[in-house]
């Protein structure tokens, strides 16, 4: 049953919209990407012929797993205790996994890498979603957009679509070998903070998030 949360308040934002001002959210990333750094380096190149893509610096690189979606300060320390360990219990359920990161793909919003397989992936994806909505009031938790992904780029809301995007992505299929195999042991509860044109995301670390044996 949920506890606690706000019912209230500015409406949440779709994704890839600006927040409301002063709003922080709290979010489970994947955040234990060493090895895509090399890859993220390698398309930079690539990037950087993408007018309007602001790269996304190594030590801010992740993977949305999931995201509650109201404004953090309403979240009190008692909730997020029980948020703590009611994520922990359900990404318990969760082997570790191997996940393929990359190739790139040039979408509208940016460039990400895409992730494979969606098994436990998507498996993580689902006991985190149910186990904010079990905790937090308001059915606020939400799943990442769409399949997993590790995003190299934003474009600022402000800019318009850019017409050469096929370009860019036949330029990113020529990035070899442009992916990398990672072992998934755990994930972290954040605190984001969005830039003002929502083109960048940052975050300070709340809590660690084991998987399962």
């Amino acid at each position: 049953m949920n506890t606690s949360a706000p019912t209230s308040g500015p409406k949440p934002p779709s994704s890839g919209q600006r927040w409301p001002d002063g709003w922080t959210k709290l979010h489970v990333y994947l955040t234990d990407l060493t090895e895509v750094k090399a890859v993220a380096d390698s398309y930079r190149p690539v990037i950087d012929l993408a007018g309007g893509d602001l790269p996304v610096p190594h030590e801010w690189l992740h993977a949305t797993i999931a995201s509650v979606e109201c404004d953090a300060a309403t979240v009190g320390d008692d909730v997020r205790a029980r948020l703590i360990g009611r994520l922990r219990e359900r990404a318990a359920e969760v082997p570790a996994f191997p996940l393929t990161v990359g190739p790139a793909l040039a979408a509208t919003g940016g460039v990400l890498l895409d992730t494979f397989p969606g098994t436990h992936f998507d498996a993580l994806v689902a006991n985190c979603v149910e186990a904010i909505n079990e905790v937090v009031e308001g059915n606020v938790g939400r799943p990442c957009g769409g399949p997993g992904h590790v995003s190299l780029s934003y474009r600022s809301s402000s800019i318009a679509v850019d017409a050469r995007r096929g370009a860019i992505q036949n330029k990113l299929r020529d990035v070899r070998p442009g992916r990398t195999e990672i072992t998934v042991t755990g994930v972290d509860l954040v605190r984001v903070i969005q830039s003002e044109d929502a083109s960048t995301y940052t975050w300070e670390h709340v809590a660690r998030i084991p998987l399962g044996a």
